[in-house]
C-alpha cells in the first residue's frame, strides 16, 4: 500500500460516523482551545440537515473555569461574525440542500473552535486584570510606586522582545511578573517567555496564577521560574525568598 493510501485509510477510520442520541457524530480536524478535536452531530431536517455541537463547546467553555454570562457573550459575537446559530448554548447551521452538508460541517466546527478560543480570551483577560490588581495593590503599600513598572519590555537570550505583565526594580534585582490562566495557551507562552529569559542572579522570574493551575502545569513553570499565588509575590520581592 502507498503512503497516499495508507494516509486515507487513517483519515477514514477517524472520521467514521457514530449514531449518538445526538444525532449522526462526525469527527472534524478543528481542535478547541485543549487540543481536543470538535465533534459535531448531524440530524435530518426535512429534506436538508441541521448540523450542530450538541451544547459541547459552551461545556468545554466552562470547564476552564470561565463565568458562564461570559462565557455566552463571547460565543455569541463570535457566532455571529462566523455566520452560524447560538442558542440554549449550542451552535448550529441550517441546510436545505444536501450538497452543502460539508460546508456546513466546516463551517460549524471552525465556529464551535473559534467561539471557544474567544470566550476564553475574555476569561484570560479577566483574570489577568484581577491577579495584576491583586498583586500591585500589596506591592504599592510597600515599595515605591515608581519601582513597579507595567508591561515591561525585556530582551530575551534569543534576541527576541517580551513585553511582561508586570516589573520590580530595584537597586540589585529585576523581578519580573507573569500572570498565568489554567490554559495551554496561556501556560505554553509563559513557559516560553521565561525560558528565553535565561537566568541570572539579578533576574528573579515569577509566574503568578490563582489557584488554578493544574499540578502539571505548575511543575512545568517551576521549571523556568517561581510559581507563586499574587499573596505570594510580594514576599517574594521583599525577601528574595523562592516560595510556592
Amino acid at each position: 500500500m502507498n503512503l497516499c493510501k495508507q494516509i486515507d485509510a487513517y483519515l477514514k477510520s477517524m472520521s467514521a460516523c457514530e449514531e449518538t442520541l445526538n444525532g449522526t457524530q462526525v469527527w472534524t480536524t478543528c481542535v478547541y482551545p485543549s487540543f481536543e478535536p470538535v465533534y459535531v452531530y448531524i440530524v435530518k431536517k426535512g429534506d436538508g440537515f441541521i448540523v450542530h455541537d450538541a451544547g459541547e463547546t459552551m461545556a468545554v467553555v466552562l470547564a476552564h473555569g470561565q463565568d458562564a454570562d461570559v462565557a455566552e457573550r463571547g460565543m455569541l459575537s463570535e457566532c455571529k461574525r462566523q455566520g452560524v446559530v447560538f442558542e440554549r448554548r449550542s451552535i448550529s447551521l441550517s441546510i436545505e440542500n444536501p450538497d452543502w452538508l460539508k460546508t456546513a460541517i466546516v463551517c460549524v466546527a471552525n465556529a464551535c473552535a473559534a467561539a471557544a478560543n474567544n470566550a476564553l480570551s475574555l476569561s484570560a483577560e479577566k483574570t489577568k486584570h484581577k491577579l495584576l490588581d491583586a498583586i500591585c495593590e500589596t506591592l504599592s503599600n510597600k515599595i515605591p510606586k515608581t519601582s513597579i513598572i507595567m508591561d515591561y519590555s525585556f530582551l530575551g537570550v534569543s534576541g527576541r522582545n517580551y513585553k511582561f505583565d508586570l516589573a520590580v526594580e530595584t537597586t540589585n534585582q529585576l523581578t519580573l511578573i507573569e500572570t498565568v490562566n489554567s490554559h495551554p495557551a496561556s501556560v505554553n507562552a509563559k513557559y516560553v517567555a521565561f525560558a528565553d529569559v535565561g537566568e541570572s542572579s539579578k533576574v528573579r522570574k515569577i509566574a503568578a496564577h490563582d489557584g488554578r493551575l493544574s499540578s502539571e502545569e505548575v511543575l512545568l513553570l517551576q521549571n523556568v521560574a517561581i510559581v507563586a499565588s499574587p499573596a505570594a509575590v510580594s514576599g517574594l520581592v521583599m525577601k528574595n525568598e523562592r516560595l510556592h
